[in-house]
């Protein structure tokens, strides 16, 4: 069972939009709970990969005991994230914008004025809502590209359809959308793209969490053609004020050397620092839902 394609099938994304209409809030939050206690007993082939992936990021030192409660927890917040999502889209705009907080500086970094006029890259964890801020940020920068996975799947292009709603373009990873992210950040634009998920076995293993992973280093090479800032970024539940804030680290600004591949490694380095500071803080909401590391599967 692909937990991560029924989500997002087309008929689960129209019934979602539906359901979130005419379900309460707290109703629909509790049946989220109910759904990721149901998924961790069955235990599919998913649950094997979310806890795979969190027992790198734990350490060896972590047993049963603290890792699967997170595991609920991560499935949890994946099902609630997508009804929150389809609520927010019923909303009027207004409301749905309200329903993350992003901080001044985000604001500021929106506007091409508030960066110097320079380009922009988003990096995101895999973590929280970020489809949700996804639409938020739509509202505040202008000329917003975001690469999605490449190749995707009918549910995938469904959910990427949402995702446009908000008026950014998504365009799946591949040679032509990372020619228009070129010319994106050229013309001083925004462009989005997922830094801790494997999607090609092309990229270049580099030490994610202590151990080599396949994660992609596009936005790296982007950054160092367009001389752009990166922002990493994610959009967590905070339980203490009970909504979804953006939290960011940054702008980094690219380390330049000389040596181009030199300058891959070490700026790999600061971005992957960041991303992995906001998913040890956040480990119940990562919604990794692929082998990071494929290995330990087979240990």
């Amino acid at each position: 069972m692909n937990l991560e394609r029924i989500i997002s099938s087309p008929r689960t994304i129209d019934l979602g939009l539906f359901l979130s209409q005419r379900v309460p809030v707290k109703a629909g939050h509790r049946v989220a709970w109910w759904l990721s206690g149901l998924v961790c007993r069955l235990q599919p082939y998913t649950y094997d990969v979310v806890r795979a992936n969190i027992r790198q990021v734990l350490g060896p030192e972590a047993g049963p005991s603290v890792y699967e409660p997170l595991i609920r927890k991560i499935f949890y917040h994946f099902i609630r994230g997508y009804y929150d999502l389809f609520r927010a889209l019923s909303l009027p705009y207004k409301e749905l914008v309200a329903a993350v907080h992003i901080p001044e500086r985000v604001l500021e970094l929106m506007t091409p004025e508030g960066r110097g006029n320079r380009p922009l890259i988003m990096v995101m964890p895999h973590l929280g809502n970020f489809d949700l801020v996804g639409q938020v940020v739509a509202h505040y920068a202008t000329n917003l590209q975001v690469l999605s996975l490449p190749d995707p799947h009918p549910g995938f292009r469904s959910l990427n359809m949402l995702r446009e709603r908000g008026g950014a373009r998504v365009t799946p990873l591949g040679p032509e959308a990372l020619r228009q992210a070129i010319k994106t950040l050229r013309t001083g634009g925004v462009v989005v793209i997922g830094g801790d998920r494997p999607v090609s076995g092309l990229d270049e293993p580099v030490p994610f969490f202590g151990r080599p992973a396949r994660v992609p280093s596009g936005h790296v090479r982007l950054a160092l053609r367009s001389d752009a800032l990166v922002l990493p970024v994610c959009c967590a539940f905070e339980p203490d004020s009970g909504r979804y804030a953006l939290q960011y680290e940054g702008p980094l600004e690219i380390i330049r050397t000389g040596d181009r591949e030199e300058e891959v490694t070490l700026n790999m380095r600061q971005i992957l620092d960041s991303l992995e500071r906001m998913i040890r803080h956040w480990i119940d909401q990562w919604l990794m839902f692929v082998p990071v590391w494929p290995e330990l599967l087979e240990e």
